[in-house]
């Protein structure tokens, strides 16, 4: 597994509560049963004060093709409906993300900044 798929949020939209709870169990059912093919983890959430996270891990081509899965898009439309600063993205984990950094930092040796 070379990167996580993060899905964040702060507050459900007033009136929409009951929505963003159901998004919640869809959310955790389709990407469980995607889990139990092997396609990525079991999906984690994760509740601070003010905010949410929701996370899977995977490989970075897999994640990337599951979410542009129609059903997957449907689930990212449906949270902007239903929650304030809804966003997600896909990042680099593990042996990945310290490759990434020193690449970063070769390129930025042979620019001079480092």
């Amino acid at each position: 597994m070379n990167c996580a798929f993060i899905v964040s949020w702060t507050m459900p939209v007033h009136g929409r509560e009951k929505l963003a709870l159901d998004l919640g169990v869809e959310v955790n059912e389709y990407w469980g049963k995607l889990a139990a093919e092997g396609k990525c983890s079991e999906p984690e959430m994760f509740f601070y004060a003010d905010r949410g996270m929701w996370m899977v891990k995977g490989d970075l081509q897999t994640l990337r093709q599951l979410c542009d899965a129609e059903e997957v898009q449907r689930q990212f439309d449906k949270g902007q409906f239903f929650f304030a600063d809804y966003d997600y993205e896909l990042v680099r984990t593990g042996d990945a993300a310290v490759e990434h950094l020193l690449r970063c930092a070769g390129v930025g040796q042979e620019l001079g900044f480092v």
